[in-house]
């Protein structure tokens, strides 16, 4: 996200729309929004309906989250892009805005690449600090 937040006026003067999804509860999505200091709305799913009707749920981790995604809709709500992400791998943030600018309405248009994220020590040290710190979560029945 921090990278689409980096990139916000760029994507506004494409044109494009962004928003975030989390199945976090408000509050909490107002403090990770504020944390990052996120020029976009993050939805709140709570209930986990949208992650599921869209095919982004993923029950095995944390009690059920979301997987990070890429959605592109063109203006009629056409999905033309869609990139399920993974941990490791995620859509390319320029191969993206290289697509918005070629327009998603462009014929046969060249989706953009997936890209693999190589985590630094730092980034195994948080991942455990946070897993210490909170726990897992429990699905509720």
């Amino acid at each position: 996200m921090a990278e689409h937040r980096d990139r916000d006026a760029e994507r506004t003067a494409l044109g494009y729309g962004l928003a975030a999804l989390s199945v976090d509860p408000p509050d909490r999505s107002r403090a990770l929004a504020a944390q990052l200091a996120l020029p976009i709305p993050l939805l709140c799913d709570p209930a986990r309906e949208v992650v599921q009707a869209w095919g982004v749920y993923n029950r095995e981790e944390k009690g059920g989250i979301a997987f990070p995604a890429t959605f592109v809709l063109d203006r009629e709500r056409v999905v033309r892009f869609r990139s399920l992400d993974r941990t490791a791998s995620r859509a390319d943030t320029s191969g993206l805005f290289a697509f918005l600018k070629r327009g998603v309405d462009s014929p046969a248009p060249e989706a953009p690449a997936v890209s693999a994220i190589k985590p630094t020590l730092g980034d195994w040290g948080r991942m455990l600090a946070n897993a210490v710190r909170h726990g897992v979560r429990v699905p509720k029945p």
